[in-house]
C-alpha cells in the first residue's frame, strides 16, 4: 500500500497540471485572437488532440467509478478537455476561407 503523504503529494502535483497548461494555452489564444489568423495550425492535429482529450476524460471517469479515488485526475483530465476545445474552437473561428468564386 503507498503511504498517505505520498498519495496527497501525487494528487496536488496531479491539480497543478492545468494551472500549469492553462498558463502555456493563454499566450496562444491571445495570439489567435490578436491575428485573427489560424492558418498555420493544424486542425487535424488539434481535432486528434481534442479526441485524445476525451479518451482520457472517459479513463479518468471509469478509474474514480472503480476505485472511489481519484478526483485529482478527473478535474485534471476536465481541464485538459476544456483547453483544447477552446483552441480547437478559436483555430476553427479563424479560419481564413478562401472567397467564393
Amino acid at each position: 500500500m503507498v503511504p498517505e503523504p505520498l498519495v496527497q503529494l501525487a494528487n496536488l502535483l496531479q491539480i497543478t497540471i492545468p494551472v500549469m497548461s492553462l498558463l502555456a494555452y493563454l499566450p496562444q489564444w491571445s495570439k489567435l485572437r490578436e491575428s485573427r489568423d489560424s492558418g498555420a495550425i493544424s486542425t487535424k492535429a488539434w481535432a486528434l488532440w481534442t479526441l485524445a482529450a476525451v479518451f482520457a476524460m472517459y479513463y479518468a471517469v471509469v478509474q474514480l467509478l472503480l476505485n472511489g479515488r481519484g478526483w485529482a485526475l478527473v478535474i485534471s483530465s476536465a481541464a485538459g478537455l476544456l483547453f483544447v476545445t477552446v483552441t480547437l474552437a478559436l483555430v476553427l473561428r479563424f479560419r481564413r476561407r478562401p472567397p467564393a468564386a
